[in-house]
């Protein structure tokens, strides 16, 4: 168990800076992404990201009714490749003038997407369990990573292959990826993205043959530690509300911020 740390009072601010932070980041002015890696485009305040083949990447996120007006601009953009998207709604920006507007477009909530957390690194450093060891992904092992995280989240076989090359493609040094084996065999995979100062942790997954053996724990609690020594003052993730990364990330001192709703278009894909 980490030792407990100041968490940071949930406010409006935080929430929305929270939002922001689970959006992805904007693409370059006149940069072409790479085939099957998403073009993210700003409305007002409301990304869109979008792509064709791959892994679905059709998402809207940070949408509220300050950017109601955009609503029509931002449905032209996916229909101009004719594709539809989600809208990933926080509570924070949520409110009846949302509701209306995607409802009179035929869009309506789907899901609660995930649970996002939130916290801070601890100063109390951490060992993983006997039989797991952590490596940091590189060039050298970077296959093995693919495979696994496709294993991990258990890819359909119908966009498998052209995502796992997009995987290969996107990969830098530059944001941290980690590998765990479980008695040598490659079992679980995780990645750790550094904004403003602000630690992300995600992309954790383990092959399904491997779960319960505390792969998933260890690894999150290998980013927390890589969190602080890099000077980070606070950590967010996100999970499937009840799930067993949701209960692991409580036990490693995070905690709930609020919980997305997915809202799609009714009889679209």
């Amino acid at each position: 168990m980490r030792l407990p740390s100041a968490v940071p009072v949930l406010t409006t601010d935080l929430a929305q800076r929270l939002e922001r932070l689970v959006a992805p980041e904007l693409t370059a002015p006149g940069a072409i992404p790479s085939p099957g890696m998403p073009l993210v485009t700003q409305f007002g305040r409301t990304f869109a990201a979008k792509a064709k083949g791959g892994r679905p990447s059709n998402k809207v996120f940070c949408f509220s009714a300050v950017d109601v007006a955009h609503l029509d601009a931002i449905l032209d953009y996916y229909a101009a490749d004719d594709l539809e998207p989600t809208f990933y709604l926080s509570p924070v920006g949520f409110s009846a003038a949302v509701a209306d507007a995607l409802t009179e477009r035929r869009f309506s909530q789907c899901e609660f997407q995930q649970a996002i957390l939130y916290g801070v690194p601890s100063n109390q450093l951490t060992s993983p369990r006997m039989r797991i060891t952590i490596e940091r992904v590189s060039p050298e092992n970077l296959d093995v990573y693919v495979r696994t995280f496709a294993d991990g989240f258990e890819w359909p076989p119908e966009w498998r292959d052209r995502a796992m090359d997009d995987l290969r493609r996107e990969f830098s040094t530059d944001q941290p990826r980690f590998l765990a084996r479980l008695d040598d065999e490659p079992a679980a995979v995780a990645s750790l993205r550094i904004r403003d100062g602000v630690a992300s942790l995600g992309g954790g997954a383990t092959i399904p043959r491997f779960r319960g053996n505390g792969c998933h724990l260890a690894l999150l609690q290998h980013r927390l530690d890589v969190a602080y020594l890099l000077g980070c003052t606070l950590v967010m993730s996100g999970a499937d509300f009840g799930s067993g990364s949701f209960r692991n990330q409580l036990r490693s001192g995070l905690r709930l911020a609020y919980i997305e709703s997915g809202w799609r278009r009714r009889g679209r894909t």
